[in-house]
């Protein structure tokens, strides 16, 4: 391939279609121009400067390109769009959508309060891409682009990482196609990222999940990395050390506006193991119900697509680690309700080895007269008292409260009582 030099002016006319009002950015193989086309409508164009690199890299820079290309034309509002596709003398070019209102990058210093809907459109951008068996793999502020409708969009997809043909989400997929080289920005890569021998699990989407945190934490503290920042190359090592250890700012986080409601979120995204951490974008979305306000529609549509034939409870957050239950198994007479509390009354009895405040009677399980589905009800119905007793701090389903009522429930629903979480199996 032979890539010829272009100068690049305001005025200009590129591919004979679109003309160049300025340039709004630039990188280490391209740079990014505001062009408009004969109808005035304004779009972003990014040139890769071939005529710069060496001939044996051509084909690897315009592979990637290409898949920045095919990436943008995934069907998602959290996604910016890829437009066009061409090539002037010998360089190619993308042509974007154009967002006036820039990167989130500029909402460092400025109001804590929008975040949460900006971690909701990133992690609904995330959905997208994971679910199409694509990693983002350098997920920061300066790749998440505002709208004028003023929500956030994912760009820049030209380290995106592929998993293997079966598009399983599993390791085992995701661990075939490990790059013979780090990809990513070094302050926002995963510590399995970082890794060049010991890591390799750098097709998970818990690598985004990682870069998430370590997003939300800088936003959040005004630009504040939590593990340090690194002044020199030399400091990497130091840094990528703290970030495997687990030994973030917890204080600072604390002390800002709207920190401590997102503690507990950044803390799992920022679990140096990655089984520990959040294992899919949707996961983040159901905690942060709270501070959104409302159930992701990408939530609900999953959900609907999960079984309603549960087999097992796991829990993933308190005393006893792991451990699961057979619900079927711990059914009695053929009978179709299971008592789950603190106490050695319940069915399934939770252990409080450490204050987890799980009350005797927390909540119940029903399974329908057919056999097709299950509900969950916070509370119990007590014989001795003839009446229905709730729990005393509440039980939740994916973020969303349980009442006596109930709610069905579905495979990979997380039910909250105090401080456990129990993922539905």
């Amino acid at each position: 391939m032979v890539a010829y030099r272009l100068d690049i002016n305001t005025g200009d006319l590129i591919d004979g279609k679109y003309i160049v009002i300025n340039r709004i950015g630039s990188g280490s193989y391209g740079d990014v121009y505001k062009v408009k086309d004969a109808q005035n409508n304004e779009y972003a164009l990014k040139l890769l400067r071939l005529w710069e690199v060496s001939s044996e890299l051509h084909e690897t820079l315009v592979t990637k390109f290409e898949q920045e290309y095919k990436t943008g034309k995934l069907t998602s509002e959290y996604l910016i769009h890829s437009l066009d596709f061409g090539t002037v003398k010998g360089n190619p070019y993308l042509l974007m959508e154009y967002c006036s209102s820039g990167d989130l990058s500029k909402y460092i210093n400025k109001d804590p309060s929008k975040l949460p809907q900006f971690g909701h459109d990133i992690l609904e951008g995330l959905h997208t891409l994971h679910s199409e068996g694509k990693v983002h793999r350098d997920l920061k502020p300066e790749n998440v682009l505002i709208r004028n409708n003023g929500k956030a969009a994912l760009t820049d997809f030209g380290v995106v990482g592929e998993m293997d043909k079966s598009k399983r989400m599993s390791e085992i997929g995701w661990w075939k196609k490990r790059p013979k080289q780090v990809q990513g920005t070094p302050l926002y890569m995963a510590p399995e990222m970082a890794d060049r021998v010991g890591g390799g699990v750098t097709y998970l989407p818990t690598v985004d999940i990682w870069s998430f945190g370590i997003m939300m934490y800088e936003l959040l503290t005004g630009g504040s990395f939590p593990f340090g920042d690194i002044e020199r190359i030399e400091d990497l090592p130091d840094y990528q050390n703290r970030a495997k250890k687990g030994l973030w700012d917890r204080n600072l986080l604390r002390s800002m506006p709207y920190g401590n409601d997102w503690y507990n979120i950044i803390d799992r995204c920022l679990d140096p193991n990655y089984r520990e951490r959040y294992q899919s974008a949707l996961e983040v979305l159901q905690d942060m119900k709270p501070m959104i306000g409302y159930i992701s529609p990408s939530i609900e549509n999953e959900r609907l697509s999960r079984s309603t034939q549960i087999s097992m409870l796991v829990i993933t957050q308190g005393d006893n680690l792991g451990t699961s239950y057979a619900v079927n198994s711990y059914l009695k007479d053929h009978g179709r309700m299971l008592r789950v509390g603190r106490g050695n009354n319940n069915d399934i009895v939770l252990p409080e080895n450490h204050s987890t405040y799980v009350s005797r009677y927390h909540f119940t399980l029903e399974k329908s007269r057919d056999g097709s589905f299950w509900i969950i009800r916070d509370g119990q119905w007590q014989k001795d008292e003839k009446r229905w007793v709730t729990s005393t701090n509440g039980t939740y389903l994916n973020a969303t409260p349980v009442t006596q009522e109930g709610l069905k429930i579905f495979t990979g629903d997380i039910i909250t009582a105090g401080e456990y979480k129990i993922k539905v199996k």
